[in-house]
């Protein structure tokens, strides 16, 4: 496949000499019989590999070519993908190793595993695997699932999508790598992240400014309201800019007399447009 080679390219020329020529034979002996060989190769890598070639970080984001968002992935990650992409065989025999491998592994294991979700044979067979993470308490599981991973917009229900999209926020991940946040946005989340800017507003506590991009199309009265206070009393320039183009949004709408609140009256453009703009700043964490 072109994405392995890419990525075995990456890989050997950072690795030292010794590294490379272990990896060289761990890929002929799990291609030979991986049923035999795979865990052991698999949960010993920290070990077997050396301080020099542990040390590389890698960035590797080709949206045209690569089915893997890489960033600022240790050598340990990247090898463990990259040694999951050389399990081959049918439907059942496949399933069963690799599921034993989600069943066992340490937290670490767990990471590369669900970062290699998209590249996994028989993808439909790992949603609900993909759940489970979603759902787990880890954190480093949770990030592999959430931020630049392509697997969930692809292949989970909009329950398990809104699930995942609203865990994100609660646990303060990094939003705006969410693959398909915007693509996969629809109504029934849009009315969850209403009632749960209602609480965080009746808390007194801050409100995450893409929540307001993400139901903006479904806002009653009583939300608009809590966004118009927002967007006077902010002190942060993302948040400003963001709350201040919504709310300019609404009123073009409104003056338009297409403020059917239940019609969708959503513009792409301002989504994709403000994340160009914004997504390198420092986004308000929520307290």
């Amino acid at each position: 496949m072109e994405w392995q080679t890419k990525i075995s390219t990456v890989l050997f020329e950072s690795l030292a000499p010794k590294d490379k020529h272990y990896l060289l034979e761990a890929k002929a002996t799990i291609q030979e019989n991986y049923a035999a060989h795979f865990v052991r190769i698999f949960s010993s890598l920290n070990r077997r590999l050396s301080k020099e070639s542990k040390n590389q970080v890698f960035h590797i984001n080709d949206p045209a070519d690569l089915p893997l968002i890489i960033e600022n992935w240790s050598t340990i990650r990247l090898t463990r993908v990259w040694l999951i992409g050389l399990i081959d065989d049918e439907k059942k025999p496949y399933h069963a190793f690799v599921d034993r491998l989600f069943e066992y592994a340490e937290m670490e294991e767990l990471v590369a595993l669900y970062s290699a979700l998209n590249i996994l044979q028989y993808p439909a067979l790992w949603v609900s695997r993909c759940q489970e993470g979603i759902r787990s308490n880890i954190g480093d599981v949770q990030q592999a699932i959430m931020e630049q991973n392509r697997y969930p917009a692809a292949y989970l229900s909009n329950e398990s999508w809104n699930q995942l999209v609203l865990k994100s926020f609660f646990t303060e991940k990094d939003i705006l790598k969410i693959v398909g946040l915007f693509e996969r946005n629809n109504v029934d989340l849009a009315h969850a992240i209403i009632d749960y800017i209602y609480e965080r507003h009746a808390a007194k506590r801050s409100i995450h400014p893409i929540l307001w991009l993400l139901s903006k199309d479904y806002l009653p009265e009583r939300a608009w309201g809590i966004l118009n206070e927002r967007r006077v009393a902010t002190d942060e320039q993302f948040e400003r800019s963001l709350l201040g183009q919504i709310w300019a949004e609404r009123r073009h709408i409104l003056s338009r007399n297409h403020a059917d609140k239940n019609a969708a009256i959503t513009s792409p453009e301002i989504a994709r447009d403000l994340l160009e703009k914004l997504k390198n700043e420092k986004i308000c964490a929520q307290n």
